[in-house]
């Protein structure tokens, strides 16, 4: 057993002590390995960047000679020794659902951040004694053995358990059959906890009734409410974190449906990656990139049900779903990297260049297209099988034959599964949609006529930028172009990613921008600096607008078939 002690004196300053006691008997060296990554996000992660102070000694508190082999891998030598002793800082200032975080007010720890393992024994057993004020609460999903120790069977199941402390953590619980769910709260926010509570206690019956058992018997919700806006969320087997903000906000409906959205969301993946999980990452390999091309399952099927599981349990009504699944649609339909990447590439390239835009029209999103993906299969296995199945089948064939049986399921295996519910209308989806480049609408269009839909499309009449197909930045005193959409007026005028905006037919632009060109009814010009270089810029077609809103609503007067197959949808038989 790894037996940690963490500590800190001077939390204004972020600083997080680690100690760990490592047994080495028998062995000339050892090879100490930090996380290359986290689970939950399929980039690398760097985490040694944060790390100072590192040091090896024997229990006697003699130095030990060590090397750096890799960016997170060290080797120490250790010949006729029973154990060493490994001490390090970590620098904990990145306030985010994923990382680790230490002030004044608040202890954050991601395990996967920060602790260290041995790089050939992942499957040691854990020990760790956090030092902590005496009047903080600990939140945790790991294993407590006494006040403020945890226990970890394994590297796995520590990285996997984050923790919260903090003498203000507030406490919430709800059982549904021998299940416990914990909601632990920190943060200055106010929210309407019965009205919470009911909430999630509909949205878990929902994911317990779809698959019939959860993977762990407690579960608990962290959430981190911050003064200032963030919205992110990770999973974990038994756990996840949430942070979100302005705290201040939550009383108002969007803010609190937006809370559910993604609450709902991350315990969907306590099945969806955390049990039934891609055979490239089953079991996890923390060293290096763990290439995948099932994003759309694993995040695209997830934030599917994270939103239709808040329709069926009633905590979103039907203009909130059709809105989601509006903004789903706004969002591919404005992306041209649809034409250039398919969402399965996109899926194995997130290792490649993360969570950002990467470089313009290159790519989409495993959250937004494959929401889309499952949506068109879930319709299509309904329609084909007369309403006898769904996307839900497919995931419980998932859980049973694969989560349960800690077997990792491959592209192959996804496919013949919904093949087996959807019949041979799959292929296509597959071929064109998931490995493909092809246009989601007549796919969407098809769907829609099923459920008694109409899509309709429209100019957006906002004012902004948008509407000529840019964005900008002005964050920095100046208006910098931060994005421009694929044959916008903005594009045909020739301007483009980190173009600086001097003027507007000789205006300052800066907060005025918008307004600027809504005043003009015809060309407005432009100067631009680039490169070094001023340059004119004529931007046409000023006066309309450019973007369009894409909306989806229901038939005045559907036929019985199509309000059947609608009900089927939120209700399922």
């Amino acid at each position: 057993m790894i037996r940690y002690s963490v500590s800190y004196k001077q939390p204004h300053r972020h600083f997080i002590s680690f100690e760990a006691r490592i047994p080495v008997a028998g062995r000339e060296s050892v090879q100490l390995q930090l996380a290359a990554w986290r689970p939950g996000r399929y980039e690398l992660g760097n985490f040694s960047k944060n790390i100072r102070a590192f040091q090896i000694s024997d229990v006697d508190g003699s130095k030990l000679s060590f090397r750096k082999l890799t960016k997170d891998l060290w080797e120490a030598d250790c010949k006729g020794l029973q154990e060493i002793v490994l001490a390090y800082e970590y620098y904990a200032a990145e306030l985010n659902a994923g990382s680790s975080f230490l002030d004044e007010k608040l202890f954050y720890i991601n395990p996967v951040n920060c602790f260290l393992f041995l790089a050939d024994q992942p499957e040691m057993a854990f020990e760790v004694s956090l030092d902590l004020p005496e009047n903080y609460t600990l939140a945790c999903g790991l294993n407590k053995i006494s006040h403020n120790v945890l226990s970890a069977k394994s590297f796995d199941e520590l990285a996997d358990c984050p923790l919260i402390a903090s003498a203000d953590l507030r406490h919430l619980q709800y059982h549904i059959g021998k299940h416990v769910f914990h909601i632990w709260i920190e943060g200055d926010v106010s929210l309407d906890e019965p009205r919470l509570v009911n909430e999630f206690v509909a949205f878990t019956k929902s994911q317990l009734i779809m698959f019939g058992d959860i993977p762990c018997d407690e579960y608990h919700f962290l959430f981190l409410f911050s003064p200032y806006f963030v919205r992110h969320g990770v999973e974990h087997s038994n756990s996840t974190v949430i942070a979100m903000g302005p705290a201040a906000d939550f009383q108002s409906e969007p803010l609190f449906k937006d809370l559910l959205g993604i609450s709902c969301h991350e315990l969907f993946h306590t099945w969806n990656v955390k049990s039934i999980r891609p055979v490239e990452m089953l079991p996890y390999d923390f060293t290096k990139e763990n290439y995948s091309r099932l994003g759309y399952v694993y995040e695209g099927v997830t934030t599917y049900y994270g939103d239709l599981l808040l329709w069926r349990s009633g905590s979103f009504n039907d203009t909130d779903w059709l809105s989601a699944v509006e903004e789903r649609l706004q969002k591919h339909l404005e992306n041209a990297g649809r034409f250039n990447l398919s969402v399965a590439d996109s899926s194995f390239d997130t290792w490649l260049d993360g969570y950002g835009a990467g470089i313009p029209w290159r790519k989409v999103s495993i959250y937004n297209e494959g929401f889309l993906i499952a949506m068109i299969c879930d319709v299509m296995i309904l329609n084909n099988s007369d309403g006898k199945y769904s996307m839900d089948d497919v995931m419980k064939v998932l859980y049973e034959d694969f989560g349960k049986k800690g077997i990792g399921y491959s592209e192959e295996d996804y496919f013949s599964i919904v093949k087996h519910f959807c019949g041979e209308e799959a292929k296509g989806i597959f071929d064109d949609l998931i490995n493909g480049t092809s246009d989601y609408l007549p796919y969407l269009l098809k769907v829609m006529e099923i459920l008694g839909l109409v899509y309709t499309e429209s100019p957006s009449n906002k004012w902004n930028e948008s509407a000529f197909g840019l964005k900008v930045d002005e964050s920095v005193g100046k208006i910098t172009v931060a994005g421009v959409m694929a044959d916008s007026p903005a594009d045909r005028a020739g301007l483009w990613e980190g173009d600086e905006i001097i003027s507007v037919d000789g205006v300052n632009p800066y907060k005025n921008f918008p307004w600027l060109l809504k005043m003009k009814k015809e060309n407005s010009e432009l100067k631009i600096f680039r490169r070094g270089k001023m340059l004119d810029i004529k931007l046409s077609e000023v006066g309309t607008t450019w973007e369009k809103k894409y909306r989806i609503n229901t038939m005045d007067e559907p036929t019985d078939l199509q309000m059947r197959f609608f009900n089927l949808w939120k209700y399922r038989s």
